[in-house]
C-alpha cells in the first residue's frame, strides 16, 4: 500500500508538509490545546446549566466591550468565552459572559484574527 499523501499544517501561513496528523511538529501544540476539549464539546445537560446561569447572571442583556463601553443595551441570547478556549480560555464562570448573537459573531472574527495573527509570529 503506497504511503499517504502528505497535507500543509493546519496552522495558518505554514508550509509544512505532514501525513498523520493536522499539524507539523512545529505547531502540535495547537492540536493538544483543542483535543482536550474534544468529547466534552459545548453541548449536552452540563453546558446548558451554565449557560441558563450565565445568561441569569448578566440578566440576559450583552456583556460584550462594545455594547458596555457605548453604555448600549441588547438581550442576550448566547454564552461567549471572554478568553477564547483556543488561547487558554475555561469554561469557568468569571470566563463567560452573556451577549448578542451579532456581537458574538464579530467577537469571533476578531479572537480568530488574533489567533492567526499570534501563530503567524511564532517562529518556526
Amino acid at each position: 500500500m503506497p504511503p499517504r499523501p502528505q497535507k500543509p499544517c493546519g496552522a495558518q501561513g505554514c508550509k509544512a508538509l505532514t501525513r498523520n496528523q493536522r499539524f507539523c511538529d512545529a505547531h502540535a501544540d495547537l492540536a493538544k490545546a483543542w483535543a482536550g476539549h474534544q468529547g466534552k464539546g459545548r453541548g449536552g445537560r452540563p453546558w446548558r446549566r451554565l449557560r441558563d446561569k450565565v445568561l441569569k447572571r448578566d440578566h440576559y442583556l450583552c456583556q460584550c466591550s462594545e455594547c458596555k463601553r457605548l453604555g448600549r443595551l441588547r438581550g442576550a441570547d448566547e454564552v461567549d468565552h471572554i478568553v477564547p478556549v483556543a488561547m487558554g480560555g475555561t469554561d469557568d464562570d468569571g470566563n463567560l459572559q452573556a451577549i448578542n448573537h451579532d456581537c458574538h459573531k464579530a467577537k469571533t472574527q476578531r479572537d480568530a484574527q488574533a489567533r492567526r495573527q499570534a501563530i503567524a509570529a511564532k517562529p518556526h
